[in-house]
């Protein structure tokens, strides 16, 4: 459940599509929940719209067990009343992955309106480079097909990834992994064993064409340096 639901809670890039009024924020952020379920019973009467800020604090309340290794439990219920509907595309940052010549830029969002224009950065995750770890999504045969040869990538390749004008933080592949698409969500979204590390997942559906799997590539800022990169890193 924590792993729909924190992604659901972030503030960008996904515009929340509640009506006035706009509930007062509070001390504790899982009110306001509870504000919007009332809301909505029987009469279907407007939704409680909390404020930026409290959507905010609800999500990182959400994320905090993550990191103990443990889920939050949240009601279905509880979780429909959390509306979102995609926003404006937003270019985030870049990707380089040599390996594969790819340079390109990512938006933010892994809705289809975001991936049909490049890679997408997976709402909830870090920001590359931060602490944690980021998830960035790409198609491998349609539109721009940005991770079209992740297949190709090996232990210690570089992937290079920037946010906004910033320096690229450079990672280092640790593995490729090939995950079932029902636990593909689960396994993208693990928090990392040190949650002070850098890391970064990219996947795609696999085989190509055929989404029944997903491809998973997995590296960090502390990953294995090949030898020939040793001395020109």
């Amino acid at each position: 459940m924590l792993a729909l639901l924190v992604p659901v809670c972030a503030v960008a890039p996904w515009a929340i599509s509640w009506q006035a009024p706009v509930a007062n924020p509070s001390a504790d952020p899982s009110a306001v929940i509870k504000q919007a379920v009332a809301a909505q019973g029987p009469k279907k009467r407007v939704p409680v719209a909390p404020s930026a800020a409290v959507v905010a604090a609800l999500s990182k309340e959400l994320a905090d067990p993550a990191g103990q290794g443990y889920d939050k439990p949240v009601s279905s219920k509880q979780a429909a009343a959390v509306r979102t509907t995609p926003g404006r595309y937003q270019t985030v940052g870049r990707i380089q992955i040599p390996r594969i010549g790819l340079d390109v830029a990512y938006g933010e969002g892994v809705h289809e309106s975001v991936l049909e224009r490049g890679p997408g950065h997976w709402p909830g995750t870090a920001l590359p480079g931060g602490a944690g770890t980021a998830v960035l999504s790409g198609h491998r045969n349609t539109h721009t097909a940005p991770f079209k040869e992740l297949d190709m990538l090996r232990p210690g390749d570089k992937i290079r990834v920037s946010v906004g004008k910033g320096k690229p933080t450079t990672f280092r592949v640790l593995d490729t992994t090939i995950v079932p698409e029902a636990k593909y969500p689960a396994f993208v979204l693990k928090p990392a064993k040190d949650p002070a590390s850098r890391n970064l997942t990219v996947f795609a559906c696999h085989p190509e064409g055929h989404p029944i799997f997903r491809i998973v590539v997995r590296a960090s800022t502390t990953g294995p340096v090949k030898k020939s990169d040793e001395g020109g890193r």
